[in-house]
């Protein structure tokens, strides 16, 4: 997390197909474009009515970006957590802004469909390494698997930490 980022939580609509790709280092990315209109009520006409739209393209990475481009698909209702970025892009000599999210969660809108959860299971080093693999060390096999005390006492049970 950055000093003075901006996060946003945006309800929108995929637009685009969801494009899965490997980058240079190894890491999963996924990019799609997001549609969000707000609806307006009007009070007289008591109607909805449709008011400002918005596209913007939405990039995961890791394990995110794989679970998003097995689940998603164009025309889904979903919630985009993220850090928010406008960039300047010059076209034909034209400067205009694209709005980026870079996602730290990506969920489905359950006020607009259903959905059932699978969690996907890794051991815990896989999910570290897939997670932040700059950041793993191989583990000593007296380490595995984390564990918590059960009771505020000095610990005479253990329980396996679910992943």
């Amino acid at each position: 997390m950055a000093y003075n980022e901006c996060r946003v939580t945006i309800c929108g609509n995929v637009a685009s197909p969801v494009t899965h790709t490997k980058v240079g280092t190894g890491f999963s990315r996924v990019k799609f474009r997001l549609f969000t209109a707000e609806r307006v009520w009007d009070q007289q006409e008591r109607t909805w009515s449709d008011g400002a739209k918005m596209f913007l393209t939405v990039t995961c990475w890791r394990m995110l970006a794989d679970n998003a481009h097995a689940s998603l698909n164009r025309g889904d209702p979903v919630v985009v957590t993220g850090r928010l970025a406008i960039k300047d892009v010059e076209h034909d000599g034209k400067v205009s802004q694209l709005v980026e999210v870079e996602a730290t969660a990506i969920g489905p809108n359950l006020a607009l469909c259903t959905a059932t959860a699978l969690r996907t299971r890794l051991a815990p080093d896989a999910i570290e390494a897939r997670a932040a693999p700059e950041i793993v060390a191989p583990r000593k096999p007296d380490e595995l698997p984390l564990v918590l005390s059960v009771g505020s006492e000095a610990p005479k049970e253990v329980a396996e930490v679910p992943f």
